[in-house]
């Protein structure tokens, strides 16, 4: 029989804390995080990526995702797998950086369809970091509100993170056992 994974992704903008937020999370919760496929398979390209180097990202997270799930789950079962990121952040990726041409992604699947998981909405109210990979740093909120109409349209559970490390930490702590009961006793 197959088991269900409850999964938690964090989201958001560029230089929102997402990275710091999940090994956080992991850290807390001792259970396994999958890093952002994009961030190594854009940093090890060799040239700059195209619209469709997004299709080949979607599925290298889908494989990570998977990879993450069979290798680092053991018994006893951790709560859920977080994840740093996930398609919502190639949804907007391609939305924002390439709104004239045809989607190279999905429709749907059962990847964003799932029901098992849980999405944190990180604000951009940290200070912008410098990184080779970041392209937007005066864009931040206005894709901050394209991720939360994503999400509210496709009505996926989420949570607005706000303020630091910290005290999103918290506002977790707080709203995880809420979502996935059957793992945490009171």
């Amino acid at each position: 029989m197959k088991r269900a994974i409850r999964k938690i992704v964090v989201t958001g903008p560029e230089s929102s804390g997402k990275t710091m937020l999940a090994q956080a999370i992991a850290t807390r919760f001792q259970t396994p995080w999958a890093p952002e496929f994009a961030r190594y398979y854009v940093a090890n390209l060799g040239r700059p990526y195209s619209h469709n180097d997004l299709a080949v990202i979607y599925q290298g997270q889908k494989n990570w995702e998977t990879w993450f799930l069979q290798h680092m789950f053991h018994s006893p079962a951790p709560p859920f797998l977080v994840c740093d990121t996930d398609w919502t952040v190639l949804r907007i990726w391609e939305q924002y950086g390439y709104p004239a041409t045809a989607s190279v992604l999905p429709t749907t699947d059962e990847w964003e369809l799932a029901k098992d998981t849980y999405y944190l909405l990180c604000t951009p109210d940290f200070p912008w970091q410098p990184d080779p990979l970041r392209e937007h740093p005066e864009e931040r909120w206005q894709l901050f509100e394209l991720y939360r109409n994503l999400l509210e349209e496709r009505h996926l559970p989420f949570l607005t993170v706000t303020g630091s490390l910290e005290n999103r930490l918290e506002q977790v702590a707080e709203t995880v056992p809420q979502f996935f009961p059957s793992h945490f006793v009171r």
